[in-house]
């Protein structure tokens, strides 16, 4: 089966203190886009407008002919979301969870969903939301890939997981990758980027501020390049353009 794009154009919003300015980028099937940031630089807002979860000024977001909000529905049937806070009710089962989401998708996969479970080391008879923040964040990994998504967005996939736990995750993250899906995870974690990502997205002050390839910057600066310094180059070069404005 073959996949689509999501490509964001142009998202704008505003709020009081803070605002997004024409975040442009493109997801591409079989591809890790790393979304690094520092916190509050804007990468939960950007997640939250592509899902609709926050209304818009300006902008859009397509998966094909798609739009977020014009064709919502069918636009989410292709792309899998996982929030950085999980939220479950506390006396729903694991189990009766999962029979709840499969409704909304004609392409849920139980196999899947149950070869994920056992991989992740989850059970249905588990109460969803007396898990753990880290058990939380496998089972919404769960919910947001069994109907086999084109796109998967992750807010903040690794936080509250132990270095286990990562460690499978960013397995079955890599095996997303190799089906031909495309994957894009926000993180303020240089070290991540560097182990998962084929393209690095670097927002600021609600700017993005850097969209290119990994390998690319590792050719162009040498041996002693680092991510983590040309990260923080990054942003002190925004800065002082900004602090230059008029």
């Amino acid at each position: 089966m073959s996949h689509e794009s999501l490509k964001v154009e142009n998202l704008a919003v505003r709020f009081s203190g803070f605002s997004l300015r024409n975040v442009s980028f493109e997801v591409r099937p079989g591809t890790i886009v790393g979304f690094l940031g520092e916190n509050g630089a804007g990468k939960s807002t950007t997640l939250k407008l592509i899902m609709g979860m926050i209304r818009k000024e300006s902008g859009t977001a397509r998966i094909g002919s798609r739009d977020h909000r014009q064709d919502e529905k069918a636009f989410k049937r292709r792309l899998g979301f996982v929030d950085e806070e999980c939220f479950f009710y506390s006396k729903m089962r694991v189990g009766r969870l999962i029979d709840f989401v499969a409704g909304f998708y004609d392409e849920w996969n139980a196999a899947y969903c149950d070869e994920l479970l056992r991989r992740l080391g989850l059970t249905k008879d588990a109460y969803a939301g007396r898990l753990s923040k880290g058990t939380k964040a496998k089972l919404g990994i769960v919910l947001a890939l069994a109907h086999r998504p084109d796109v998967l967005l992750l807010d903040e996939p690794s936080a509250g997981l132990d270095p286990r736990s990562r460690v499978e995750l960013f397995e079955l993250l890599r095996e997303v990758r190799a089906d031909g899906r495309g994957l894009l995870f926000s993180t303020h974690n240089v070290d991540e980027v560097e182990r998962l990502a084929d393209t690095i997205l670097v927002i600021h002050q609600g700017a993005i501020i850097f969209d290119g390839h990994l390998d690319e910057l590792r050719r162009k600066a040498g041996a002693d390049w680092s991510l983590e310094h040309f990260f923080l180059d990054l942003v002190k070069a925004h800065e002082r353009q900004a602090d230059l404005s008029p």
